[in-house]
């Protein structure tokens, strides 16, 4: 079953400046994006915004802290009971399905898709990344040549979120 977080304006705030601080700092320190992403810093702006939401939507819902973090590489976006969470959101699309990345991700750690509809952030579910690395499942890359292969794990196959907040996953 899909939960349902509500951030308020100052929640949406904070989330927004952790976000614009990430872009800007990347931009002071030139780097890129990586993965052969082209979009614009307006694009970067908005991405960056609603996956600081998305994470701050994950602490409140799991009612843990938020770190408010800014580009600290792949390193866990949130970690809940020594649980390392890699926190994705997307815009509501026709097919939705959760990224991992094979590069750069390590095995053992939780990637929690959210649907950003801001205020409103609707968690899908989450799967170990272990389930997929070093796996031909779901790798695709959506026709897009210029950019490298992703596992792609479709809604269906994610784990509810009450079943982390339970700690009854592992």
């Amino acid at each position: 079953m899909n939960q349902i977080i509500e951030l308020n304006n100052y929640d949406m705030m904070a989330a927004s400046q952790t976000g614009l601080l990430r872009v800007f700092e990347s931009l002071r320190l030139n780097q890129s994006w990586g993965h052969n992403y082209t979009g614009s810093v307006n694009d970067q702006i908005a991405k960056s915004i609603s996956g600081a939401m998305a994470e701050l939507a994950i602490c409140r819902y799991l009612k843990t802290d938020f770190n408010f973090h800014v580009n600290h590489g792949s390193n866990p976006d949130v970690i809940f009971h020594d649980v390392h969470l890699q926190i994705r959101s997307q815009l509501p699309k026709k097919n939705n399905s959760l990224i991992i990345r094979p590069k750069g991700s390590k095995p053992g750690e939780i990637y929690i898709l959210l649907i950003d509809k801001a205020p409103i952030f609707e968690i899908k579910g989450f799967v170990n990344s272990t389930y997929v690395l070093g796996t031909e499942k779901y790798l695709t890359d959506f026709g897009l040549t210029a950019r490298p292969k992703v596992h792609s794990v479709p809604l269906n196959l994610l784990s509810p979120i009450e079943l982390l907040k339970n700690g009854t996953w592992n």
